[in-house]
């Protein structure tokens, strides 16, 4: 075959197709492995569980001040949402018995706090009594094992409401208290209906936010793994956001890379088709030369195929076999010699041929004389002629 000189486009195709092929396998490398790439499994720390019991609720106003007609239930549900806005925020889990003006019964608010395994229990209520002159906040338990709890939520309390005159009555044990979980439990009463001053006092947001923050500063100081498991919850936050964002990356640039390997391929057929376009003389003498041998070779191997197919349409007749002879059948009862047997072909040195003529066997065996001579006599071949 003929080849043409190179020409600077050539050089120019064949070094873009080798560069789309070497930009093709590390874009399709680094997208694979950006898209395998997953978040790091990392496993949340079990939560502090605290439960917060608001007294009362509903058709239950519990205690009314006879000063300023303020009910029980809505300071213990103050109370309480205010709690559990700051243990939230040290990352304990609070659950309360209710969150709103319902009724809920102790053995309900028990129930609440076991069947989320509650590591504390605060019930909040607010005392009453016959005479005016009792006042102050006090700390029930109704265990012995749950006095250092209550001791701890009673110095909270003591520097929080300091500020505001209220008195602290301490830690008064109370085997007969209606709540009985089996956690650590205290009963907080938070001063009494029935004194004036308490009563003032209760009905101001600050000192309900005062009585919230003491709450919250003793079970701090009771609970020290709080402050590590919101630790170690900072540390998860913070290990799932770089997990996000690492897989929010890697999906990014799994998308790129696609994107690059389609617009390579794409640059890799212009490529090729501009190197065909090139070589346009050498591809259509090729083609023509194909095309010229398919034309002139399909009359004959359409033939055959036809004659093919007719064959496989129609079975092949069957040749009649071959009478055997037997030597009995001879005039003489001896066995003919294989060559002399009848219908069988002559032997080849009797097969007359262009070129050939008839020779005495004397010729072929000993055509000298001399060797007739030598015996003596004329050999028996002599009159014998093929």
């Amino acid at each position: 075959m003929r080849h043409g000189p190179i020409r600077p486009l050539h050089i120019v195709a064949l070094a873009l197709g080798v560069g789309l092929c070497a930009a093709l396998v590390p874009g399709t490398v680094l997208a694979s492995s950006h898209a395998q790439r997953g978040p790091v499994p990392l496993t949340a720390p079990k939560p502090y569980v605290v439960a917060i019991d608001p007294g009362h609720g509903g058709y239950d106003p519990g205690a009314i001040s006879p000063y300023n007609g303020l009910e029980e239930k809505n300071v213990t549900l103050s109370v309480g949402l205010d709690l559990r806005q700051l243990l939230a925020a040290e990352g304990v889990k609070v659950v309360m018995s209710r969150t709103k003006d319902v009724f809920v019964s102790i053995p309900q608010a028990e129930a609440v706090a076991d069947n989320n395994h509650a590591n504390l229990f605060v019930s909040l209520w607010v005392n009453d009594w016959s005479t005016t002159s009792l006042e102050g906040v006090t700390v029930f338990t109704p265990h012995s094992f749950d006095v250092p709890f209550a001791n701890s939520i009673d110095a909270g309390l003591g520097h929080s409401i300091a500020a505001f005159g209220m008195g602290n009555r301490g830690v008064q044990p109370l085997p007969q208290l209606w709540v009985h979980a089996p956690m650590p439990t205290v009963t907080i009463e938070s001063g009494f209906m029935s004194n004036q001053k308490d009563s003032v006092l209760l009905a101001e947001p600050a000192f309900r936010e005062a009585l919230a923050q003491g709450i919250n500063n003793g079970i701090l100081a009771f609970a020290p793994q709080i402050a590590k498991l919101r630790t170690q919850e900072l540390a998860y936050q913070v290990a799932q956001a770089k997990a996000r964002a690492a897989q929010e990356l890697a999906a990014i640039r799994a998308r790129q890379g696609a994107g690059l390997v389609e617009w390579v391929l794409v640059l890799l057929i212009v490529a090729i088709l501009f190197f065909l376009a090139i070589y346009q003389d050498t591809l259509g003498r090729g083609l023509r030369w194909s095309f010229a041998q398919g034309r002139a070779r399909a009359p004959t191997l359409a033939r055959r195929g036809g004659l093919a197919f007719l064959r496989s349409l129609t079975p092949a007749p069957r040749e009649p076999r071959a009478r055997r002879v037997r030597p009995s059948s001879t005039p003489t009862g001896r066995r003919l010699p294989r060559t002399t047997r009848p219908g069988s072909p002559p032997p080849a040195w009797r097969r007359p041929g262009p070129g050939t003529r008839p020779q005495r066997v004397a010729e072929m065996v000993h055509p000298d004389d001399g060797h007739r001579r030598r015996r003596g006599r004329g050999s028996v071949y002599d009159d014998l002629s093929l």
